[in-house]
């Protein structure tokens, strides 16, 4: 073969490369952050990408920044008027993710925000609480999505919904809402409330705002108000006066979905369905809803002290050290309330926190084991198999 045909072979052996935008304008909050691993996801395993750069070299752009763009498709959250003229300009597909009624003409995936207010209501139902609250925006249309969800699960269930409503304060430009309130104006909502109570705010920014008006009001958490949020971010959940509980709402999926179905589209296929709801993930459980309540107050205490340090090595000494009585009294006391053992209830939480690793990362199983209070992958491995019946590797092909 002569040298110019090799070189004419790998130039027609070249990779052609999509040119996707990704118009992901609340990229800096952990649900765009979580859309966008999932796009990475796809195309990483199913198609060869070239991500739109913005003019300082950034992966995202705004909507308005794409007018006249000539690529081959976009990945975009359409929240306004503007949004939605701007992207039907454009010659190529485009994918919605967000919640919002003005983007019903784009194919879309999008998250369950109706089930995530039902599976909240479940959850704060299950505390054995009688009095309940919804706490957000509901003007905006994902957060009335979650409100209808809760109340309507509450209704079944016996129970009543308060709401804790108020105007959102529109940050960058009319993209997005960061749903914030004055302090002092949650705090004079809250005051009429029946304690204690149940709320559910619409995202983890809002449940951070709401237990920092509990803590100035002097209310405990989870005695006073028990409070789960949505979205799982680490670092409001775990900031707030009270670790919050959140529900995971597997944005990560929708983003994978929305590369999935461009994919489709760029590629001149027929979708069998435009619109796509992801239904939420798991509860994320921490202090503002553990209700532990026991007619001994040192058995509550071990609990509490358990399920803190789920990612921790511990023993029974550990907890004998903050609850300070008799082995003998609280292993009684711990097995009548609880059903088993504290070294039991140990091994349980930890294997819970290790069902929750595989689910959500690919660590290999000895950081698992670390990552979730086991001293060695050996006794991980033995402990999950017991309670599971299944070996790890094994759960995390079901799950993943």
């Amino acid at each position: 073969m002569k040298k110019g045909d090799m070189g004419r072979k790998r130039r027609s052996m070249a990779i052609e490369y999509k040119r996707v935008a990704l118009a992901i304008v609340a990229h800096e909050y952990a649900h765009g952050r979580e859309k966008i691993k999932g796009i990475i996801d796809y195309y990483r395993k199913h198609s060869a990408w070239d991500i739109h750069r913005n003019e300082l070299s950034q992966p995202f752009v705004m909507p308005e920044d794409l007018v006249g763009w000539d690529g081959d498709g976009v990945i975009s959250e359409i929240y306004t008027v503007e949004d939605v003229k701007n992207m039907a300009s454009l010659s190529v597909p485009c994918v919605n993710t967000s919640s919002s009624e003005l983007a019903i003409n784009f194919p879309s995936v999008r998250v369950d925000n109706h089930e995530i207010g039902c599976m909240a209501a479940a959850h704060l139902v299950e505390c054995k609480l009688d009095n309940f609250a919804f706490a957000g925006p509901i003007e905006l249309r994902h957060v009335r999505e979650r409100y209808e969800g809760f109340s309507r699960t509450l209704e079944k269930n016996g129970g009543r919904c308060a709401l804790v409503n108020y105007a959102p304060r529109p940050s960058q430009g009319q993209h997005i809402s960061e749903e914030l309130i004055l302090p002092e104006k949650l705090i004079e909502a809250l005051d009429g409330l029946e304690l204690p109570v149940g709320i559910m705010a619409s995202s983890d920014r809002v449940g951070f705002a709401v237990l920092e008006a509990c803590r100035k009001m002097g209310l405990r958490s989870p005695e006073d108000v028990a409070l789960i949020g949505v979205d799982n971010d680490e670092m409001y959940c775990n900031l707030a006066y009270s670790t919050m509980t959140s529900i995971d709402p597997r944005a990560r999926k929708v983003g994978f979905g929305a590369a999935a179905m461009l994919d489709k589209l760029m590629s001149g296929e027929q979708l069998e369905r435009e619109h796509i709801l992801i239904p939420p993930g798991r509860i994320v459980f921490r202090n503002s809803t553990d209700m532990t309540r026991s007619e001994y107050p040192e058995v509550a205490r071990a609990l509490r002290y358990i399920r803190n340090h789920a990612n921790e090595f511990i023993d029974v000494t550990n907890v004998l050290d903050v609850v300070p009585v008799s082995r003998r009294w609280l292993e009684m006391k711990f097995k009548a309330e609880v059903g088993h053992g504290i070294y039991q209830e140990i091994r349980r939480v930890h294997v819970e926190r290790a069902k929750e690793l595989l689910e959500t990362t690919d660590w290999p199983v000895s950081r698992v084991a670390k990552e979730s209070g086991f001293n060695n992958t050996e006794r991980f491995e033995f402990a999950f198999q017991k309670l599971m019946e299944m070996s790890a590797t094994e759960y995390r092909k079901q799950h993943s």
